[in-house]
């Protein structure tokens, strides 16, 4: 294959038509629009509620009907001055109209608004969110398109998204403020954040998240009120001990709770979470996505990065990348099918310590219609006597492992509170010890694939009705230190006095590739504790009664942990490159994994410049998540390309592949090909199998 062989494909995704609109709006120019931003803008709403707003645009004329509008809401408790604002700015160069605002009780209208506060993520702040894309398109006349509109965030931003994808074009409940349909929301893109605060608050209703300890006694801040009612609605039920009783309240509050309208929804969703988030884990994204309208669009990205995870400048990228090609799809009629591409993408977790933490590791990447994948099996692990994690379940009783929950007279909440509310772990451990039972698989023979969402059945003997159980698996490494890969808990009341239960404990969802030689570690204890980062922190508050629990090693009722695991690694294929650069492209190294057992196996790194779906189906169901295209035609072929070495070739004795992608020699590459992606994604045949794996995307700059 001769260098111009090659481009002939991307020379005809250059020109390649776009998608029929009857809006269409002005081609970002090389290095994006010149932003005009309108600032501090004073916003009244229909309660007379007042807040600032930014609102950042193309500088040039729009289109016909305007810029479509995006409205990026900030996290709790912050402002629109934060991380927000740049990346408003960023979508603003894009092409669209961003709105950022200080949500209710925060920043701004904190002093605007004395004596009134944020219902924490409820039927309040949704109508404040509908009103600001309604106050923009009036402040700008004839430069917002109320057609196109989109919602992103974290945290309670991503609240926000996800509420705006629930309500979009709906009729609120009954209120004083609102009886029209609210706007139509086209496509959302909620970061770190489960649709419902309300489960994520309350354990389900079972124990409080840590930060409320304060939260609901606080007063005086500048930078966060709450509403005086609300605040003493949470108060009381803090105070009393009942999570039960505040999940029932929130869920009753009409328009709080939007869970039930997502499978109905017609926005786009696509969804980042963070794996070990210090606050909730992912589980609850991943279903309420599988529930959702796959024909209006759900994607959904497990990774690192933000809420106390690592920030990791690859994940960050792609992130931002698939977001990116989100709004443009649905906001600005953009050809990429992005909505095709896999349903979820899972970053897994590294092995070791050193390379989560990292800001650059290279994480491996999997593509599957659903999490728990398909193609993955529960095996069953037993908690044995002595710590033993195995396969093999006891054959006769063998003595029960106490947690014992140690509470000093007196030590109650306002003790806790006093004491920084768990913020000094390593204090509060003084206060009421860690009581934690290990168990230990034995080292893997070979690597073995964990993916998806794992679950610890208890039997458990309890000597008194109320007590917390938590539980954290990690990796143990042949050498290095354990990495964590999920945690779990549940606070558990029995109102007739206590009796022998089953205790199921969903922990979170998870991906990792375990090395042969390494070991897995579960910690059975009394406080649910998280390591989002180095360190450990409290996710939930503990309980400040004393109990003690038995877990039980019976034959015919063991207690035991059900684990999702692939037959064998996946096959993935990383680069520390995101961009290409059109005027100088510079080399750029791929490198193809899989496992030593397909060592020998023959591998393509197939690429397409339409996207990553519909995917090519190979024999055996095989997905391959690109859209078949010329490139894809060009690289089957690729073998002795000089500027392609190593796309085709054979695992080695590790599994693994090397490749380099040259484009120097076409250089300066077609200036049409700004902002196109280029997709890429490994292909292998071993022993009659065929393997495929995750695509990533490369833009042209």
């Amino acid at each position: 294959m001769r260098a111009s062989s090659l481009l002939t494909p991307v020379l005809l995704a250059g020109f390649a038509g776009t998608l029929l609109a009857q809006c269409s709006d002005p081609p970002v120019p090389a290095g994006g629009f010149p932003v005009t931003t309108v600032a501090d803008q004073l916003v009244t709403y229909t309660d007379s509620y007042r807040t600032r707003a930014d609102v950042r645009f193309p500088t040039p004329p729009p289109g016909p009907c305007g810029w479509p509008l995006l409205v990026a809401v900030h996290g709790f408790p912050a402002n629109k001055s934060g991380p927000i604002a740049d990346l408003a700015a960023d979508f603003a160069a894009r092409g669209y109209c961003v709105v950022a605002y200080d949500v209710r009780g925060q920043g701004s209208a904190v002093a605007l608004n004395p004596g009134r506060g944020t219902t924490l993520m409820a039927l309040a702040e949704w109508i404040d969110m509908f009103e600001i894309m309604e106050w923009t398109a009036a402040l700008l006349p004839g430069r917002v398109d109320l057609a196109r509109i989109g919602v992103f965030g974290i945290s309670q931003g991503g609240a926000h998204a996800w509420a705006a994808a629930a309500w979009s074009g709906r009729t609120p409940p009954p209120n004083p403020r609102r009886s029209a349909p609210f706007p139509p929301v086209r496509a959302v893109a909620p970061g770190v954040m489960v649709p419902s605060h309300t489960d994520a608050a309350t354990l389900d209703g079972t124990a409080f998240v840590r930060s409320w300890a304060n939260l609901a006694y606080l007063t005086g801040s500048p930078t966060v009120a709450l509403d005086p009612a609300f605040q003493a609605t949470m108060q009381s039920h803090v105070l009393a001990d009942d999570p039960a009783g505040m999940l029932a309240w929130m869920r009753a509050d009409p328009g709080r709770d939007f869970q039930s309208l997502l499978p109905s929804s017609t926005t786009a969703v696509f969804a980042t979470m963070a794996w070990l988030d210090e606050t909730m884990n992912a589980n609850r994204s991943v279903q309420a996505l599988a529930g959702m309208n796959a024909a209006a669009g759900r994607r959904c990205y497990l990774t690192t990065g933000n809420h106390g995870t690592p920030s990791n400048g690859y994940e960050a990228a792609r992130s931002d990348a698939l977001r990116s090609a989100w709004f443009e799809r649905f906001l600005k009629h953009g050809p990429e099918p992005v909505e095709l591409g896999p349903p979820v993408t899972t970053a897994c977790l590294p092995a070791t310590r050193t390379d989560y933490l990292s800001s650059t590791s290279l994480w491996r990447h999997r593509a599957d219609e659903q999490f728990t994948p398909l193609a993955a099996t529960v095996a069953t692990f037993h908690l044995r006597q002595g710590g033993a994690l195995s396969a093999a379940a006891p054959t006769t009783s063998e003595p029960p492992d106490s947690v014992q929950h140690t509470v000093p007279p007196g030590y109650d909440l306002a003790a806790w509170r006093a004491d920084g509310a768990g913020q000094n772990v390593a204090l509060a451990l003084t206060r009421m010890p860690l009581s934690r039972h290990q168990y230990t698989t034995a080292p893997f023979a070979v690597a073995t694939e964990i993916a998806g969402i794992p679950e610890l059945h208890l039997e458990v003997t309890p000597f008194q009705p109320r007590f917390l159980l938590a539980a954290r698996l990690e990796v143990v490494p042949a050498a290095g230190t354990p990495q964590l890969l999920a945690v779990g808990g549940i606070g558990v009341r029995q109102p007739g006095g206590p009796v022998p239960a089953t205790v199921r404990i969903e922990l979170g969802a998870t991906a990792c590739v375990v090395p042969a030689g390494a070991q897995l570690r579960l910690s059975v204890q009394n406080h649910y504790l998280t390591m989002a980062a180095a360190t450990e922190t409290f996710r939930y508050m503990p309980c400040f009664v004393g109990s003690r629990v038995d877990v039980e090693h019976r034959p015919g009722a063991s207690s035991r942990l059900l684990l999702p695991l692939r037959a064998e690694p996946a096959l993935d294929v990383t680069t520390a490159a995101t961009q290409i650069a059109l005027a100088a492209p510079a080399p750029i190294a791929f490198t193809v994994r899989s496992s030593p057992a397909r060592a020998g196996g023959i591998y393509w790194i197939l690429g397409s410049l339409l996207g990553q779906g519909p995917p090519m189906v190979w024999p055996g169901g095989v997905r391959l998540y690109l859209l078949s295209d010329a490139l894809t035609a060009s690289l089957i072929g690729a073998a002795g390309n000089p500027m392609l070495p190593g796309f085709v070739g054979a695992l080695d004795p590790e599994g693994e592949g090397t490749a380099t992608l040259l484009l120097g020699p076409l250089a300066p590459l077609p200036p049409a090909l700004a902002g196109w992606r280029v997709h890429l994604a490994p292909l292998a045949l071993h022993a009659g199998a065929t393997l495929a794996g995750a695509p990533l995307e490369l833009e042209f700059r």
